[in-house]
């Protein structure tokens, strides 16, 4: 049986695209007409409120190693809030690493913006897609007891998420492009990456975490 979301959307797989298209348009950025549409609301399966604010949690525990944080102290954080368990393989593997590389922090730093990504999708921002994140994006997963905030967690509607995560997708062309031709972009390549890989497993592309397909 379909989710409930995905029964009341009100848009197509192929009208999302050709909005998408017109929006790119607008905001001065290259369209491939070529590329197809992304999965069918059918073939989705959205991920809780709950999964999705635990997922920013750990997220945002893990980002903070790639601006100085050691892996003892991350993985004492997880552990006091009862969310070590939620690390992802690829998350648990650098955690464990004695130290990290330069290659290791970039990684991480990026991660804020799959942070970024996950406190969209629960409308505790308003960013657009070629927006920076706020300097308060950390401070919603900081502090104190996370397990209250993640049970109130609520998402936006299965129709903004998924055109979001269309957007997503042919953003993150148009900057791959870009980085080809080695024209400029406004916004970096790896952040679109990131938050498209936020948005495409909350809105339930059917892969884990670390294996998303993220190819263009």
């Amino acid at each position: 049986m379909q989710d409930a979301a995905q029964q009341n959307m009100r848009v197509s797989a192929s009208d999302v695209k050709q909005q998408n298209e017109r929006r790119l348009q607008e905001l001065g950025v290259t369209v491939n007409p070529a590329l197809p549409q992304i999965e069918p609301p059918s073939e989705l399966r959205p991920r809780s409120p709950q999964q999705v604010a635990t997922r920013a949690w750990v997220l945002n525990c893990v980002a903070a190693a790639g601006s100085g944080r050691s892996a003892d102290d991350v993985m004492d954080q997880l552990r006091a809030t009862e969310l070590l368990d939620f690390l992802t393989p690829r998350e648990r593997a650098l955690l464990r690493k004695p130290k990290f590389t330069h290659s290791d922090r970039a990684w991480s730093a990026c991660l804020s913006e799959a942070v970024h990504g996950c406190a969209w999708a629960m409308g505790l921002l308003e960013t657009g897609p070629l927006e920076k994140s706020p300097a308060t994006l950390a401070s919603h997963f900081l502090h104190g007891d996370p397990h209250p905030s993640i049970h109130a967690a609520r998402l936006r509607t299965f129709d903004e998420l998924y055109i979001r995560a269309d957007l997503n997708y042919r953003l993150h062309w148009a900057a791959r492009q870009a980085r080809f031709d080695g024209s400029s972009f406004p916004f970096p390549e790896a952040y679109i990456q990131a938050r498209r890989h936020a948005i495409d497993w909350i809105v339930g592309i059917p892969h884990d975490w670390d294996d998303m397909p993220l190819d263009t």
